[in-house]
């Protein structure tokens, strides 16, 4: 466990369940540009802190941690609210901080993608995002938390409001103005963590490899997940229009050349909360063409992919690299300004602060 201590008078005791690890970064090193939920967290706990609130922070996976303190609130953002409620103050604000889809949809989206690639290619894959069932959205008082209609949907059957936080992004890029678009058109971002089956790799895959004359560029850790690999390695690695670069720092040079060469991200994924790296692809002016199960809110502008496939892909994919050069960079700078006004660490404190303030009345 780890503590941040209370701004100016103590009101009172929070605990979150989420993760320790930005709690632990000397304040030179600053948050790590792979994921969101380091600043996020940090940030959650300032803001209590701000408040006049002492906050303990455990690790959601620690299941040893017993509370002792009559917290007033406490956020968790996985399965522990039911384990910790019986220890929690009746008065107590439970919060669910959610950052995917319903456990239960999630782990039958990722169970359906790899029947389809066995039905497609005659091999089963392991599945590589299955969640733990979890009791969060029950015992929560309050739900909140990234996602978009089609993600809060999946949590209908619990009949409790979910107050929206959009997603932060690690970076903000500056608009590409001087971007080659007549050539852009024909290059295309997927970019997406582990769960190879579940993010449509393979659907974007199989679409690319017949298309030689549009590129894909492929950033993420994909080489953890072996049989995928090894499935597709003529598509990785045999196919002179895709390229694959593991995961880059965004922040680097070398994913700044990336995203300079393509005109949009495409990312049939089959759940998310909201996905930080199409949100962080939108800041650099990538025209996101997803499913609405990428958890990107619909007013976005996004080129929807629905019950994706290959050929469908293919189909959307073409028609994107055959709109006039104008119209892709006008298309690219309303994406753009949307991630600037939506989905920044600002939005993302200022919504957090009002779920605080007008929902837990703290």
């Amino acid at each position: 466990m780890v503590h941040m201590p209370a701004s100016g008078k103590k009101k009172g005791d929070v605990l979150i369940s989420y993760i320790t690890e930005p709690f632990t970064f000397a304040p030179w090193e600053g948050f790590p540009n792979y994921h969101t939920m380091y600043w996020e967290c940090f940030e959650i706990a300032k803001l209590f802190s701000d408040k006049g609130y002492a906050v303990d922070i455990v690790n959601v996976k620690n299941e040893k941690f017993i509370p002792k303190k009559p917290y007033l609130a406490c956020i968790d953002a996985e399965n522990g609210l039911e384990r910790l409620y019986r220890y929690l103050p009746k008065e107590c604000r439970k919060v669910f901080h959610i950052l995917i889809s319903y456990w239960k949809d999630y782990n039958e989206a990722e169970e359906k993608r790899i029947k389809n690639i066995e039905k497609r290619r005659g091999v089963k894959l392991l599945p590589r995002r299955k969640m733990k069932p979890s009791k969060n959205a029950e015992f929560a008082d309050y739900l909140e938390g990234f996602g978009n209609k089609t993600i809060f949907k999946t949590f209908e059957q619990f009949k409790k409001p979910i107050f929206f936080i959009p997603i932060s992004s690690v970076i903000e890029f500056n608009f590409p103005g001087n971007k080659n678009f007549d050539s852009a058109r024909k290059h295309f971002l997927w970019m997406g963590g582990g769960g190879l089956a579940l993010k449509g790799l393979d659907l974007v895959l199989e679409a690319f490899s017949k298309m030689p004359d549009l590129n894909l560029h492929i950033c993420g850790p994909i080489h953890g997940e072996e049989d995928f690999v090894e499935e597709y390695k003529k598509e990785l690695y045999g196919t002179p229009n895709i390229k694959v670069y593991g995961r880059l720092d965004i922040g680097g040079k070398e994913f700044r050349e990336v995203i300079n060469k393509c005109g949009a991200v495409i990312y049939p994924s089959g759940g998310e909360g909201s996905s930080g790296a199409i949100v962080q692809a939108m800041h650099a002016g990538l025209i996101p063409i997803i499913t609405h199960e990428t958890g990107i809110q619909e007013d976005s502008g996004y080129i929807p992919l629905i019950n994706p496939t290959p050929e469908s892909i293919t189909k959307t994919s073409r028609v994107f690299s055959e709109m006039p050069e104008e119209s892709v960079r006008e298309f690219s700078k309303k994406i753009w300004e949307y991630a600037r006004s939506h989905y920044t660490r600002k939005t993302f404190s200022q919504a957090y602060k009002r779920f605080i303030e007008e929902i837990l009345k703290l």
